[in-house]
């Protein structure tokens, strides 16, 4: 009696132990093609993504650790030349949505906020 609920206990243990590792085993029934268009997806998102990547902070916080790179918002230049009337700006002026007679003309991106990369450590900021 006792020899046969070992045996069914070793059965089932040994069963349960298969089903799991053929559960958590990768899978060879998936097509190469798929795991393709899997990587192909993964390389297109990446692309796709916007903004751009942090700069390397290494030495360039005066020996000041932990240097991290963080987006700071950047400073409009007041003092920025205007660029000259081009066919391309004009042809943007015509196709522009708001009427020259709107307030809102020229403010079109006034909520546009720029950020830029710098290193930070502590309280204090870093060119990259």
């Amino acid at each position: 009696m006792a020899m046969t609920s070992f045996l069914a206990l070793t059965l089932s243990t040994i069963f349960v132990v298969i089903t799991l590792l053929h559960l958590l085993s990768p899978t060879s029934c998936l097509s190469h093609k798929q795991s393709q268009d899997t990587i192909q997806g993964l390389l297109v998102e990446d692309k796709t993504r916007l903004g751009s990547t942090p700069p390397s902070c290494h030495n360039k916080c005066n020996n000041c650790h932990p240097c991290m790179a963080v987006q700071v918002p950047t400073m409009p230049s007041h003092n920025q030349v205007k660029p000259r009337l081009t066919r391309a700006t004009t042809m943007d002026n015509y196709f522009d949505s708001s009427s020259p007679s709107s307030p809102s003309v020229g403010n079109r991106y006034s909520n546009y906020k720029p950020l830029g990369w710098k290193c930070r450590c502590g309280g204090h900021f870093y060119n990259p």
